[in-house]
């Protein structure tokens, strides 16, 4: 009988030798891959994170300059990446900016900027022809005046008594009937009683902003909370197109440099600055003609400035022609003169030439519009204030309201340069104070052996325009 080399036992062990060989191997490559993949994670979580940090890096000078964001220069580049890749040291991690910024991206940057500024700006704007100030209004103790929980009940009040409204409708009767109205006040009055008539039955409104609704009493301060959330739904509204247009028009207007360094004021100048307060000789160091060039888009600031001050003289022109034409003392000065002027050029011309005082009048009233809007232009350019209708009764009537300044003008000559060439002259002028090196992102690859992960990154607000 043959020995057996093997017993049961021994046969058994091989077995599981084999199997656990197999197990090894099995679980050395699970392990190996669950290794990489980990080191794949790292890779990823660290070029993200870094990218982040580049993109942090705009330019907050640019941004209150101008309201841009965009990327210029940037600081350890790699930081964040080669903290989180410490255990990584075949790691490698390269990035370039991209986007150069462009047109559109000014636009969408000067539609985000005013959308949430636009409105507190005009609002400012107001206070200050009203003779308020913001802090009038807060409410804050240690400050004067009443704050607007006193404020909106009493006015309220106010509209809601109609005596106290027969004298201001007396004063609109006395204004219409003076500049020729008078056969519209009928229609207005009814207005006024058809609008007495709404706010008697229903005091409150439901305002629709973007995909939002909120019903509110117009004059209930307990009611702000909801319309500052209904206003942050306007933020991400689409508004039409018309409205981007006006709101980059008042930009144009109001966060460039002109040729005044100042506004003349009762204690003295106001120096010059944009929407933040912001003096543009911290911006650019010297006064710079830029609204003017936004106008006229030419190399000469002598030209920019002569074009923009023809322009609103003929503005001032054709505005006091307007109200020496409505304004029957003038009318009646004026034909005085050319009264006296007829006698003189038929003396002169021996009776060959005979012209009418009703004809001539119209000369004269041309030559005061005249010597008025020429000394208007050399007022407005030299940063005092202008009304903007002379008429005494309109002038008090309105009181702040109807003075204008230099850059009242330009809300109105801007809106007759073309979009694309506005965009690209107020880009001229922020590459000139900023660079030409501006971009919108940021494009980054982190290597690690024989993989890669790549993320190509732009500023949220370039991409939703």
């Amino acid at each position: 009988m043959k020995k057996k080399l093997l017993g049961r036992h021994g046969t058994i062990t091989v077995f599981l030798c084999i199997i656990l060989s197999a197990i090894i191997i099995l679980e050395s490559i699970y392990i190996s891959g669950a290794n990489e993949r980990k080191r794949e994670v790292i890779l990823t979580e660290a070029v993200s994170h870094q990218v982040e940090q580049i993109m942090s890096q705009f330019n907050r000078d640019y941004l209150n300059w101008y309201g841009v964001y965009v990327l210029q220069s940037v600081d350890s580049g790699d930081s964040v990446f080669r903290s989180m890749t410490e255990e990584l040291d075949e790691a490698s991690f390269q990035y370039e900016l991209t986007g150069h910024f462009s047109n559109s991206d000014l636009a969408s940057c000067i539609s985000d900027y005013m959308r949430l500024r636009g409105f507190a700006f005009e609002g400012e704007k107001m206070l200050e022809r009203l003779g308020c100030s913001i802090s009038d209004l807060t409410g804050d103790p240690n400050l004067s005046g009443k704050g607007v929980s006193t404020f909106l009940p009493t006015f309220k009040k106010y509209l809601k008594n109609q005596e106290k409204w027969e004298s201001i409708f007396k004063t609109l009767k006395e204004v219409g009937t003076l500049v020729g109205l008078e056969d519209k006040l009928e229609d207005f009055f009814d207005f006024v009683d058809e609008l007495m008539l709404a706010w008697e039955e229903n005091s409150s409104a439901t305002l629709q902003i973007g995909d939002s609704s909120v019903l509110v009493s117009l004059f209930d301060p307990s009611c702000i909370g909801e319309l500052t959330k209904a206003f942050d739904a306007y933020m991400d509204a689409d508004l039409p197109g018309i409205v981007d247009r006006l709101l980059m028009n008042e930009y144009a207007s109001f966060q460039f440099d002109s040729r005044l360094t100042g506004y003349k004021t009762a204690e003295g100048e106001d120096p010059d600055h944009n929407m933040l307060g912001i003096s543009f000789t911290d911006i650019h160091g010297t006064n710079q003609c830029d609204i003017e060039y936004l106008m006229c888009g030419t190399n000469s600031s002598f030209l920019n400035n002569l074009g923009s001050s023809q322009i609103i003289f003929g503005m001032r022109l054709i505005l006091d022609m307007s109200a020496y034409m409505m304004d029957s003392s003038k009318k009646e000065l004026a034909l005085g003169i050319a009264e006296i002027l007829s006698i003189v050029i038929a003396v002169i011309s021996a009776g060959t030439i005979v012209i009418e005082p009703s004809v001539l009048k119209y000369f004269v009233l041309f030559v005061m519009a005249y010597v008025r809007a020429l000394s208007d232009m050399f007022n407005l350019i030299s940063g005092k204030e202008v009304p903007m209708f002379y008429n005494k009764k309109i002038t008090e009537g309105l009181g702040e309201f109807a003075q204008t300044k230099y850059r009242d003008y330009f809300r109105i000559m801007l809106l007759f340069v073309p979009q694309d060439t506005l965009l690209t002259r107020m880009r001229t002028i922020i590459e000139r104070d900023c660079g030409s090196d501006l971009y919108t992102g940021v494009s980054a690859t982190g290597t690690l052996g024989s993989g890669y992960y790549e993320v190509k990154r732009r500023y949220e607000l370039y991409e939703n325009h």
